[in-house]
């Protein structure tokens, strides 16, 4: 049984360890402050509570699984995004805040260039087509995924953020094309890591969240090939694309869509880093927000 300890004793040792083991030293306090259902600023001015017993069991749960090797989005099943926190698991990626800028893109485009509807391609855990219906109520979100359990999770945060959204199981753009539905506006955050990248990447990425959403094969772009391929498909007359890539990446998405829509307009966008991070092709006036 554990011993009756104040948030500040338990966060303090909490601290040793994480500080020994080189890990986030914010974990400790992101697991107690959600778990108590207090902000952070609450969460300093309680250092002096003691726990109740079944709150010192939770965290000292939670904190074990942290060190083991477990995300704290996944322990907690919460990931903030764009203002709203969603449930995520195991079975779809953990937003990144570089996915934020490209819903301020599409934020800014809309605002600028009203339209009525949105696809978002390989949603996920569904935070940009919830994201953007949340900022739109007026627009028809679709969103879709070749994962069944990530559209689960997708539905989900759906109903949780009364956020009406379209969901369609399908593997890229094949149910739209059979049914000639059309978009006005097209957007996506596809797999596109190679997989020679992964000696460099994070083991709790690794060990934790699903392959089938980060990597793809030809250096990371054959999504983008399959993809931009059979997009003609489903745009509608005037159209605007937002798709996320990697970093380096950004030229020869480009070329990709220069090559399918020669008449367009394409262009890379820099992320806060200044890192390639989006590319946008638009054949509509103002649909360059550079």
């Amino acid at each position: 049984m554990p011993n009756k300890q104040t948030i500040g004793t338990l966060l303090h040792e909490a601290a040793q360890i994480l500080k020994a083991r080189n890990l986030d030293l914010n974990a400790a306090e992101i697991l107690l402050e959600t778990r108590l259902g207090l902000k952070r600023t609450e969460l300093w001015s309680s250092f002096d509570r003691v726990l109740e017993e079944k709150h010192e069991l939770q965290f000292k749960a939670d904190f074990d699984r942290y060190l083991n090797g477990e995300p704290v989005q996944y322990i907690l099943n919460i990931a903030p995004f764009y203002g709203y926190d969603f449930y995520v698991d195991q079975n779809v990626l953990i937003p990144r805040p570089e996915t934020e800028e490209l819903v301020l893109l599409c934020e800014q485009f809309l605002k600028k260039n009203p339209q009525k509807t949105v696809l978002d391609v390989c949603t996920g855990s569904g935070i940009i087509a919830i994201s953007l219906k949340k900022l739109f109520p007026e627009l028809a979100v679709s969103a879709s995924d070749i994962s069944f359990q990530a559209l689960a999770v997708a539905q989900k945060n759906s109903l949780a953020l009364n956020a009406p959204v379209n969901f369609v199981e399908t593997d890229l753009l094949e149910a739209f094309k059979h049914e000639k539905q059309t978009f006005d506006v097209i957007v996506a955050n596809p797999p596109y890591i190679a997989e020679r990248e992964k000696q460099e990447m994070s083991t709790y990425v690794l060990a934790n969240e699903p392959e089938l959403a980060l990597f793809a094969e030809n250096n990371g772009l054959a999504i983008y090939e399959r993809l931009i391929k059979d997009l003609p498909e489903v745009l509608d007359d005037k159209f605007w694309i937002a798709v996320e890539i990697g970093y380096t990446q950004g030229e020869a998405v480009q070329a990709l869509f220069a090559s399918t829509f020669p008449e367009a307009k394409t262009y890379i966008h820099k992320d806060i880093n200044q890192k390639d991070r989006i590319v946008v092709c638009s054949n509509l006036l103002n649909g360059d927000m550079n």
